[in-house]
């Protein structure tokens, strides 16, 4: 059995309520249930929620017949998205900002020391997207917070009482993911669901008639324990979350998805080592893109 370090203080940072939850706003319907949920999330943990609007100078212009500049468009957006926020939920401090710049790069750098960061599936570009848009993705491969990708679709409301699935990497440290996710199911007042596959292909190098009940077994027996070493400090930490493990064989991502149909959020380790380029792995790229629940990427370094 496998020993893992815990550190009680590794995302405690994430969650000082001083942190604002950043969210972007563009002003389309899509854009709302992004909202909806960095509200919900912001009332649940007493976060203040900033309200992001980016001029993007790199996005194509999108025609319109309104007289008003971007910049009076935007901040009318952000002006009565404010309003309504307030009149809804009259504790909830929200602050309202304008940015200008490239999309990606404007909400990675106002996020940096906040809570987290929100933003919709199909992104806040005016480039047609299809699957994940090229904000969401950028955004979850390269944010020092959390990100959190909202289907378009999403109502929290309908999902309040369904769990938080985790996915972990039995060969891997997960402190931040899992302490994410158990401090989520806490505050929901939900389970905790940790998933974990057993992918023999690299193992195999392709000979199918290799598969034995020994080699699975034996895969099967370190991916356990070295998963059960992970989650215990957790379990300590979060005595009144009840856990739940599934050991799948086979792809992650797909195991992943098939036990996430019923849960309100999945929560995947991005393994984020600079803001260039997109370091997010298969794994997580192709949960982003399939995925019909919010998932939270949370950097593991």
């Amino acid at each position: 059995m496998t020993t893992t370090s815990h550190t009680k203080t590794a995302a405690v940072d994430w969650e000082d309520p001083s942190r604002s939850v950043v969210v972007g706003v563009d002003g389309s319907e899509r854009n709302k249930a992004a909202i909806a949920w960095a509200t919900h999330q912001a009332l649940g943990a007493g976060h203040p929620v900033t309200l992001l609007h980016v001029l993007d100078d790199y996005a194509f212009p999108v025609p319109h017949h309104s007289m008003d500049s971007d910049n009076e468009r935007g901040w009318r957006v952000l002006n009565q998205v404010k309003a309504d926020l307030i009149t809804s939920h009259p504790a909830l401090a929200v602050r309202h900002e304008m940015a200008s710049g490239a999309t990606v790069r404007r909400l990675l750098d106002r996020s940096v020391e906040q809570a987290m960061l929100v933003v919709g599936k199909r992104g806040l570009s005016a480039i047609a997207r299809t699957m994940v848009g090229s904000t969401s993705i950028g955004v979850a491969g390269r944010a020092r917070v959390p990100v959190i990708v909202v289907p378009d679709v999403w109502r929290q409301a309908d999902h309040h009482d369904e769990p938080i699935v985790v996915g972990i990497d039995p060969d891997k440290v997960h402190e931040r993911t899992l302490r994410f996710a158990f401090a989520q199911a806490q505050r929901r007042l939900v389970g905790v669901h940790v998933v974990y596959a057993i992918d023999l292909d690299p193992v195999l190098a392709g000979d199918p008639g290799a598969v034995s009940a020994n080699v699975y077994e034996r895969a099967r027996e370190r991916g356990a324990d070295r998963v059960k070493d992970a989650v215990l400090p957790y379990r300590r930490e979060f005595p009144d979350v009840p856990v739940q493990h599934s050991e799948l064989r086979g792809d992650p991502g797909s195991a992943l998805l098939h036990v996430a149909k019923r849960a309100q959020m999945i929560v995947l380790g991005g393994n984020h080592s600079s803001r260039i380029g997109f370091p997010l792995g298969s794994v997580t790229r192709g949960i982003l893109h399939h995925s019909t629940v919010s998932v939270a990427v949370v950097p593991t370094r």
